[in-house]
């Protein structure tokens, strides 16, 4: 995956890919506040099987988004209390209110009702098919009549769901990488989208069993199908503009002091 600051044009759609983003988000943010003014405990709910970014292990959340939070915490004074479960449910609990919610993409329908942070974790959506069975792509149309696993309650911007929603990519959703994959090598779908690029790749792989023989049976399509930063968000019904101000100017002074870079795919 490029460096985060590195230019680059999307495939499909504005706005823009990660590194404009993060210029317009430091923009955006006028200084930081004080790091313990009005501090509060916020519950963040995230996916419990969405490696690297984030996942369960042993019962604890492990992955980038805890690691950064972890250093946000010091920073904002804030404290967040992670709650890691399906995605599905993780998006249920912040449509009723209930916390913020992580490792989220945006979309023009999700904006509705959550305030989003800057983008955290700059992310590509990648196709991912059987060795052997690779086929050309450029744009979304060279997907239509074919069938692509994807994530239950996953959005991939509004061009790509826009896209799922006309019937001109076929989707066969579920809530587990792991079943992706096996649909995969089963010839039940023709390609999966794996949301993390190809460090989620590397990662879903990797916690499979015999990970050496499945990497062997997989290729990762030259194209991504969309650049899909990752932010936190919480509900507008909360109101946690404050809480969302201090998040950003400490993730910003962390990211651009080089503090984070050992958790941000190069």
């Amino acid at each position: 995956m490029p460096s985060p600051t590195t230019k680059r044009s999307r495939l499909v759609g504005s706005p823009s890919g990660w590194a404009r983003m993060l210029a317009l988000a430091v923009m955006l943010v006028a200084g930081p506040p004080q790091a313990q003014a009005g501090a509060e405990t916020i519950v963040v709910y995230g996916s419990d099987q969405f490696p690297p970014v984030s996942y369960l292990a042993e019962g604890k959340a492990e992955g980038v988004f805890p690691a950064i939070l972890a250093r946000l915490e010091k920073e904002t004074g804030d404290r967040y209390d992670i709650k890691l479960m399906p995605w599905a449910r993780a998006y249920w609990m912040a449509e009723q209110g209930k916390g913020a919610v992580a490792n989220i993409s945006w979309n023009s329908e999700r904006e509705k009702f959550l305030d989003f942070s800057v983008p955290i974790y700059p992310a590509e959506v990648v196709l991912v098919v059987k060795k052997g069975q690779e086929f050309p792509f450029t744009k979304l149309s060279d997907l239509h009549g074919k069938r692509i696993g994807a994530g239950l309650g996953s959005s991939y911007r509004d061009e790509v769901d826009q896209a799922i929603a006309s019937g001109l990519i076929k989707v066969d959703r579920d809530p587990n990488q792991l079943s992706r994959l096996n649909k995969l090598l089963a010839g039940r779908v023709d390609a999966i989208f794996v949301g993390t690029g190809r460090p989620g790749v590397k990662a879903m792989v990797e916690s499979a069993p015999q990970p050496q023989a499945l990497e062997e049976q997989l290729v990762v399509l030259p194209r991504p199908v969309t650049v899909d930063p990752l932010y936190l968000a919480i509900p507008k019904s909360m109101n946690k503009k404050d809480a969302l101000a201090r998040l950003n100017a400490a993730y910003l002074k962390l990211r651009n002091s080089g503090q984070l870079d050992d958790l941000l795919p190069k």
